[in-house]
């Protein structure tokens, strides 16, 4: 009787299978070589996150300068287009970027930046390499290019299950894994907070010709991904918290080796490519190279401390410094599709966990007082926000937000903070949640670039995957003049994994 019974509640479980699906999505990596007034170049390089939806596609953007004498410049949005098949290999990509952001002292104006495009692609293997043409304006600012970009397109594919808070066995997965002809497996990633400090010489100038006197101090973030046990790769972002460089920024990419001496302690090395800027820090163009060595200590399956030492340095400018890096990090297997997996039978202990992304548009309620300059407009911003649910009630959340209207294109903030949910029926739900975080730019007056920001609003949810949410609260500068009110309204899109 018990072994029938354990048949019919393994059966009624597997019926949950078909709530795992694979969303298709694909990297896109573009290089745009603009042209400012008095006939100035900019090398804009782009990378974008996307969701394919059949021959469409949604998600994000980041625009960065490596090339000229604006450093520092950074937008960041949402991204959309189509792709036409052509037959014989050959697509038609259209397509449109809309964000906000800055910097490097360009003439970005409010800072709103719009980028449609077109291009030829053709299939090489599983990638697409493409030519086109491209429109770069800054409707409010001094910035309208046309060019020719080159663009690849690196495909990926991410398991997913619906946002229904139904129960999931390994049996579910491998029937799922079958009928897809997928290959999968687990993964390792990891999500790090990052302090850094960046010891500077005495030679170092800034972007004015004046030596740098003080020490730089950033926060940021940081996401990684196994390539196997040894290899890894990364992207991380930060931003100046101290040091007088607010304003200051840098994203980059790159991969990394480890190696385990015990079960709980290791050493490693990375080296990465990235953008930086700002806050006068003279990185000319804006591209950076960035190579640390550091050890690492497990504190249990998940949590782990990492310590780093290394150097930053500008390919085409004055900067450079020996580097500092504590990081927190926090560790989980993620169910994926691909090759050179671990084995499904090696992980049983998993459940899945909501995630939220959300395309946000917030509002500073602005005056005099917290500029650098006698603006008194009102300042709004473009970005995106991740929560990632540790329940059913509490969350970890990522921000990152530029501007696109207010005479402050440049300004930008990125914030870390935790949340909390109470549902109120099966629609609403109402949330409140604390950040921190650095901001800077814009002649804005955020002081060292430390600012906090406690936010509490209500999300309606249009279906399980679907919702709008709208909040406000106040920004506030650890030791300058911001402290005002901020609204957000966003749009948010909602799914599960496994881990």
């Amino acid at each position: 009787m018990k072994k029938i019974f354990l048949f019919i509640f393994a059966l009624t479980l597997s019926l949950y299978s078909n709530d795992l699906f694979i969303q298709k999505g694909h990297y896109s990596i573009s290089y745009d070589n603009l042209t400012l007034p008095a006939n100035e170049k900019l090398g804009l390089l782009g990378t974008s996150y996307l969701y394919d939806f059949d021959s469409a596609y949604l998600g994000l953007g980041v625009y960065s300068a490596v090339s000229g004498k604006r450093g520092g410049f950074f937008t960041g949005g949402v991204e959309a287009g189509y792709r036409f098949g052509l037959g014989h290999n050959f697509s038609l990509d259209t397509g449109v970027f809309a964000g906000g952001g800055g910097g490097g002292s360009a003439p970005q104006g409010g800072g709103l930046m719009l980028r449609p495009h077109i291009g030829l692609m053709y299939d090489i293997y599983d990638y697409k390499l493409g030519l086109g043409y491209s429109k770069v304006k800054f409707p409010n600012g001094g910035i309208d290019s046309d060019q020719v970009f080159l663009q690849l397109s690196i495909p990926f594919e991410t398991v997913h299950k619906k946002n229904i808070n139904s129960p999931m066995i390994l049996d579910d997965i491998t029937d799922f894994m079958k009928s897809s002809g997928e290959e999968m497996g687990w993964s390792d990633t990891y999500f790090s907070v990052t302090i850094q400090r960046y010891l500077i010489p005495s030679s170092v100038k800034d972007r004015v010709g004046n030596k740098v006197k003080r020490d730089m101090s950033l926060i940021g973030f940081e996401y990684g991904y196994d390539l196997s046990k040894k290899f890894f790769i990364f992207a991380q972002a930060a931003g100046a918290a101290g040091g007088g460089a607010d304003g200051y920024a840098e994203v980059l990419g790159g991969i990394g080796y480890k190696k385990p001496f015990t079960q709980h302690f290791g050493a490693f090395v990375k080296a990465s490519l990235g953008a930086s800027g700002g806050g006068k820090v003279d990185t000319a163009g804006g591209l950076i190279h960035k190579e640390t060595a550091g050890l690492y200590a497990k504190l249990n399956t998940k949590f782990s401390l990492s310590l780093e030492l290394g150097h930053i340095g500008a390919f085409d400018g004055n900067f450079k410094a020996t580097t500092l890096e504590l990081g927190f990090n926090y560790r989980l297997k993620s169910l994926s599709v691909g090759k050179n997996l671990q084995p499904l039978e090696s992980y049983q202990s998993f459940g899945d966990y909501e995630w939220n992304f959300e395309i946000s548009n917030q509002y500073y309620m602005s005056d005099k007082s917290i500029r650098k300059n006698s603006n008194d407009s009102s300042l709004s911003l473009i970005g995106f926000k991740i929560d990632k649910y540790l329940d059913k009630h509490f969350y970890i959340s990522g921000q990152a937000l530029g501007a696109y209207s207010g005479n402050s294109g440049g300004y930008a903030v990125g914030l870390v903070g935790l949340g909390a949910r109470v549902p109120m029926g099966t629609k609403v739900n109402l949330f409140a949640q604390m950040s921190v975080g650095v901001a800077g730019g814009g002649s804005v007056a955020t002081g060292n670039g430390m600012v906090y920001q406690p936010m509490m609003g209500v999300e309606y949810k249009i279906n399980n995957s679907f919702g709008v949410q709208t909040s406000f609260g106040k920004v506030k500068a650890m030791d300058g003049n911001l402290d005002t009110t901020a609204i957000d309204v966003g749009f948010s899109y909602k799914f599960r994994t496994i881990n």
